[in-house]
């Protein structure tokens, strides 16, 4: 496996261990978001579905998997910025150490994987 499909590998991880997270505090109340617990998992199902897509194209080199790879990239990176602007409004979630450090890791392994995609970009279908 090379070196970006495993760093897109710890970087889904991260984000699906901070949905994870995320269900236990209750993130559709902190987004003012309709339908409880239940339409927060068929978000989750349909996100995990479409971010799984996108890996498997990174994996496979495919022209998409390169786009792919900066939509998981960007998918994740949004979540220090969207839990920054929760923590500036007041919201106390997420505040233990473990939920912090998964937070902060998105950001950094979103940074690392944009770079490796640029960088990789030539080996992807048609990506360069």
């Amino acid at each position: 496996m090379r070196v970006l499909d495993r760093v897109v590998a710890l970087n889904l991880s991260l984000v699906m261990a901070h949905q994870a997270d995320a269900a236990y505090w209750k993130e559709w109340e902190m987004f003012g978001l309709p339908g409880g617990i239940q339409l927060f998992t068929i978000f989750n199902l349909a996100a995990f579905l479409l971010l799984l897509v996108c890996f498997v194209a990174v994996v496979l080199r495919t022209r998409a998997g390169l786009r792919g790879s900066f939509v998981i990239a960007a998918l994740s990176g949004i979540v220090l910025p969207i839990h920054t602007a929760f923590g500036l409004a007041g919201f106390t979630q997420f505040d233990v150490p473990v939920s912090i450090a998964i937070i902060v890791g998105t950001f950094v392994f979103s940074l690392w994987q944009a770079s490796l995609t640029w960088r990789a970009r030539s080996e992807f279908a048609g990506g360069a």
